[in-house]
């Protein structure tokens, strides 16, 4: 097979029409931005943030995340530990909270006991309520 023959072409598909990235970029529809993230999350991620020593949490407007800004100029990009399991894990493994924690304990048998509760969706948020509490109590 030749790659002469290829007709890989870049480009991003928006509501079923594909647009090549030849063409006039004022032309494309700007891709759609979701909800966002929701206030009550927010304001937990926010203080899960601090424990980890964030200074400044950037929200992206109709995201599902943000960035972390840290004091060494550091920058953490698409931060969302209630939707990302690796951010999860990372943020456990800074707060060493992979060991036996009481309040993490508590907080994860009363994520899981919600009806339906996904176990994986209760442990990520039962970790960021942790670490919320540990940011709050750094105030």
């Amino acid at each position: 097979m030749s790659t002469d023959e290829s007709k890989f072409q870049r480009g991003e598909w928006f509501e079923g029409q594909f647009y090549p990235d030849e063409g006039d970029p004022e032309e494309r529809p700007a891709p759609p931005r979701g909800p966002g993230i929701p206030e009550a999350d927010l304001q937990l991620l926010e203080l899960a943030a601090r424990a980890l020593g964030a200074v400044r949490v950037e929200i992206v407007e109709g995201e599902q995340w943000v960035n972390l800004h840290f004091e060494d100029g550091s920058t953490m990009f698409g931060w969302n530990p209630l939707r990302h399991s690796d951010d999860t894990f990372t943020m456990l493994v800074r707060l060493e909270m992979l060991y036996e924690h009481a309040g993490f304990t508590y907080k994860l048998a009363e994520e899981q006991g919600r009806e339906g509760a996904d176990p994986v969706v209760a442990a990520r948020r039962a970790a960021v309520r942790a670490a919320a509490e540990i940011g709050r109590n750094q105030t």
